[in-house]
């Protein structure tokens, strides 16, 4: 049996996840430059504001009541001025690419989850299942 809900959050989280490891790309490139271009600061922004809309997408289609939602945009939010990127702290830097990794790691277990419920209800039989929801409603 497919569900169509549940497909459409798999694409979802998905899409988002691509958003998310763009933005974390840009990132490290910024870090990774020794000056940063105007071009470069654009593009950084543009991104975040794009992850925070998808993100804000993502969390109305599927009713987020996993996460709140500063776990996703903490780490963009402790990046507040790109100019002074280069001078962070290492401890800060380190806090920043934590909260990467976390919070990239929940999104993937999110999608592990969508996915398990996904083979689990291909075990069902379409049929069997659309008896009983109409005897449910009677």
């Amino acid at each position: 049996m497919i569900d169509r809900k549940i497909e459409s959050d798999i694409k979802n989280v998905k899409g988002f996840l691509e958003y998310w490891g763009k933005l974390h790309s840009i990132y490290n490139s910024i870090i990774a430059n020794a000056s940063l271009t105007k071009e470069d600061e654009d593009r950084f922004i543009g991104s975040k504001n794009m992850v925070k809309a998808k993100y804000d997408e993502l969390r109305k289609i599927m009713e987020f009541k996993y996460m709140p939602h500063g776990r996703l945009t903490d780490p963009v939010c402790d990046i507040l001025d790109l100019q002074s990127l280069h001078f962070i702290s290492e401890k800060k830097l380190k806090k920043v690419n934590d909260d990467w990794k976390d919070s990239y790691v929940f999104l993937n277990n999110i999608l592990e989850r969508l996915k398990n419920n996904r083979r689990r209800l291909e075990q069902f039989n379409p049929v069997g299942v659309f008896v009983k929801r109409a005897l449910e409603r009677k």
